[in-house]
C-alpha cells in the first residue's frame, strides 16, 4: 500500500462504479510489471453481509461453558436471543486491498509476518453486527441477566459467522482473478499488537463506512465486530496461526479447557 502522502487525491481515484468487477479484473499474469503489487491501493469497498440461516449453536454453547447439548430452557433462551439479534443486527463489512510494503506501520510483530509470508499484498477487513446489537444487549443487561448472557454469546457467534461470510466473499473475488488468500489474522492475536486496531480502522475508513470505531483502549465499538488482515498472492498461500503458546486467550480458552485447539 502507498503511504498517505503517496496516495492519489480522492478526485484522482476511480469511482467505485468505474472499477472493474472482480471477474473483470485482469488475471495476475496479464498485469504489467508495475502492477505486481496486485492492485497497490484500491478504495475501500463496503457491502452488507447477510446473517447466516442458522447460528452456530454448538459454538454458542461452548462460549457459555455448557459441556453438553444444553436443556430445553437454555435452547428457549437461544431462540429468543436469535429473534432479537435478527431484528437488531445490520451486518456490514468494508475491505481494502493494498500493497504490503506500505502497511509496515500496522503489520508489527513476528506472528503476522509469518502469517503473510509469500504475500506482497494484504486485504484489510472490518465487519460489524452494528450498533443495534449493542442497544439490545444493554436492554437485556437491565432486564434479565440470564438472557443477557445467552444473547452476548450468540451475538459473538454471529459476529464470527459474518466475518467468515465476508472472508468467503473476498476469497471468491480472489479466485476469480487467479489469486490466493490466507485466513484472517486479527490485532491482539499472538504478538500482533491490539494497539494497531485504531490504525487498521483508519485505513479502511471504518468509522465513516460502517460506523465501526475503537475506544482509547483499542476495544471495538460496536462491540460485536471483527477486524483482520489477510494475505493475497499469485500462488497458493495458507498463512500461519500464532499457536496456543502466544495467544492472549491461552489462560481462558474454551477450546483448551476441552483439550482441543482452534487450529
Amino acid at each position: 500500500m502507498t503511504t498517505a502522502a503517496e496516495r492519489p487525491a480522492a478526485a484522482e481515484r476511480p469511482a467505485a462504479a468505474e472499477r472493474p468487477a472482480a471477474a473483470e479484473r485482469p488475471a495476475a499474469a496479464e498485469r504489467p510489471a508495475a502492477a505486481e503489487r496486485l492492485i497497490a491501493a484500491e478504495m475501500p469497498e463496503i457491502w452488507e453481509v447477510a446473517l447466516p440461516g442458522q447460528p452456530d449453536i454448538p459454538q454458542a454453547l461452548r462460549y457459555l461453558g455448557v459441556p453438553d447439548a444444553g436443556d430445553a430452557a437454555l435452547h428457549a433462551l437461544l431462540q429468543r436471543a436469535e429473534q432479537t439479534l435478527r431484528g437488531a443486527a445490520r451486518p456490514r463489512a468494508v475491505s481494502l486491498r493494498a500493497g504490503r510494503e506500505g502497511l509496515a506501520g500496522c503489520l508489527q510483530g513476528g506472528d503476522i509476518a509469518r502469517h503473510l509470508e509469500g504475500c506482497d499484498t494484504c486485504v484489510l477487513l472490518a465487519c460489524t453486527l452494528g450498533a443495534g446489537v449493542d442497544a439490545a444487549q444493554r436492554a437485556a443487561n437491565a432486564a434479565d441477566m440470564a438472557y443477557a448472557v445467552v444473547l452476548d454469546a450468540l451475538a459473538s457467534v454471529l459476529a464470527e459467522q459474518i466475518a467468515d461470510a465476508a472472508e468467503n466473499t473476498l476469497r471468491e473475488q480472489a479466485q476469480a482473478e487467479g489469486l490466493f488468500l490466507t485466513g484472517r489474522f486479527s490485532p491482539g492475536y499472538g504478538d500482533y499488537p491490539i494497539e494497531l486496531q485504531n490504525e487498521l480502522l483508519r485505513l479502511v475508513d471504518a468509522p465513516r463506512k460502517i460506523g465501526l470505531c475503537a475506544t482509547p483502549t483499542h476495544l471495538l465499538t460496536p462491540r460485536k465486530s471483527i477486524t483482520a488482515v489477510l494475505g493475497l498472492a499469485g500462488h497458493p498461500v495458507t498463512g500461519k496461526r500464532a499457536g496456543c503458546a502466544h495467544c492472549a486467550l491461552r489462560e481462558r480458552c474454551a477450546y483448551r479447557k476441552e483439550g482441543k485447539t482452534c487450529e
